[in-house]
């Protein structure tokens, strides 16, 4: 084929998809998948290729590239006897964040359902690929959840390029106003209730780096082993950051089989994974611990000022009251969301079940929370009646 062939071939291509605007989209749904895939696997591969311990080979390490990136997108992974279900949140936003950019860049600036569904389809369908590469490890992803990072993660990243489609803003726009006004203050708890218990995370680090770089000096990882077990962690900051705000608020975590709550924390048989090692050690933890149950009260006194922004000063008592309840409710319950999604198990028997129990995280939170913005509106309540 001769250079004139060829640009004659490549400019019929583009008037194709000129004249098919859904093969477009597609194709780019398609390529953000492949962005989004290149770096689990280019690490997984050097990582396997530069620790002297890995016996995987490169088709192995493929596959769990491949399996990888599945996990950041949610998936869950069945093991021998036991279920992998812990996603690194911070690289599912991540995800999320590059298929926003693909699909504002791929489709125009309001896409219509055919378009969207163009655009989604080829992400999928390079996810389909994807969960087939992951057959050559070990293990493979369990079938239902495949939905989460293949349908649910493209989905919510279009809806955050475009926005939702007119019928739901329909039903949005008939919904009570005080969950208009409740819900972007209740979002914005959960994330600072995120924050809070991170900062207990990144405290109880530096407090214990010395083992936490024992462990992982122990695991002779390798530098690109290391790096790939490092971004893991890093990722996992808003998951642990969950623990933390569950040991604040009292139900505590658990972490191979051991709990740790404000009195105690059991010994137990922890995963190789050196960020566990900043966890208190073994024993009775003095009473001062309870007193991190301020934390989540003073987020839920933030809140509260936050919420009573969105609501009129002379505004009725009941419909602040409203509001409040609103965007502690979310609050509430968007930490326990993202504590599901996070997942809850590293494998079998004793990590089984690792992290915050969301039923007893939700409730906590929801009481201290309210508490705190309870205060806060008294207080308001009180200098407007003088």
């Amino acid at each position: 084929m001769t250079v004139l062939e060829l640009i004659r071939s490549a400019t019929t291509v583009d008037q194709d998809l000129r004249r098919r605007p859904e093969l477009r989209a597609a194709g780019t749904g398609a390529l953000t998948a492949l962005a989004g895939l290149c770096a689990p696997v280019v690490l997984v591969l050097l990582a396997a290729l530069a620790v002297p311990r890995a016996a995987a080979g490169v088709g192995e390490s493929i596959g769990a590239g491949a399996l990888l990136w599945l996990v950041l997108g949610g998936a869950r992974l069945d093991l021998e006897g036991g279920t992998l279900a812990f996603t690194p949140l911070l690289w599912t936003l991540a995800l999320l964040a590059l298929g926003r950019c693909g699909a504002r860049r791929g489709l125009p600036r309001a896409p219509d359902l055919r378009l969207q569904g163009s655009w989604l389809g080829g992400y999928a369908g390079v996810g389909g690929v994807v969960a087939l590469l992951g057959l050559l490890a070990p293990v493979g992803p369990d079938p239902l959840s495949l939905l989460l990072p293949l349908v649910v993660l493209p989905a919510v990243a279009l809806v955050w390029a475009h926005g939702l489609p007119d019928r739901v803003l329909g039903v949005w726009e008939r919904a009570p106003v005080a969950v208009h006004r409740g819900l972007v203050p209740g979002a914005k708890g959960a994330l600072v209730t995120l924050v809070v218990g991170s900062v207990l995370v990144l405290v109880a680090t530096g407090i214990n780096v010395a083992r936490v770089l024992q462990v992982h000096a122990d695991l002779g990882a390798g530098f690109f082993g290391g790096l790939l077990l490092v971004l893991l962690q890093v990722g996992a900051l808003p998951n642990l950051g969950i623990w933390g705000a569950s040991f604040a608020a009292g139900p505590g975590f658990a972490a191979g089989g051991a709990t740790t709550t404000w009195a105690t924390a059991d010994s137990g048989l922890l995963p190789m994974v050196p960020v566990l090692a900043a966890q208190p050690q073994p024993g009775d933890l003095p009473w001062a611990m309870s007193l991190l149950v301020l934390l989540p009260v003073l987020v839920g006194a933030w809140l509260g000022r936050e919420t009573l922004v969105w609501v009129p000063r002379l505004a009725a008592t009941q419909t602040k009251l409203a509001v409040i309840a609103v965007s502690v409710a979310v609050a509430a319950i968007g930490v326990v969301a993202l504590d599901v999604l996070g997942g809850g198990s590293l494998g079998a028997e004793h990590l089984s079940h690792v992290g915050a129990p969301a039923e007893l995280l939700g409730p906590a939170l929801a009481l201290e929370l309210g508490l705190g913005a309870l205060v806060v509106f008294a207080r308001e309540w009180w200098v407007l009646r003088r």
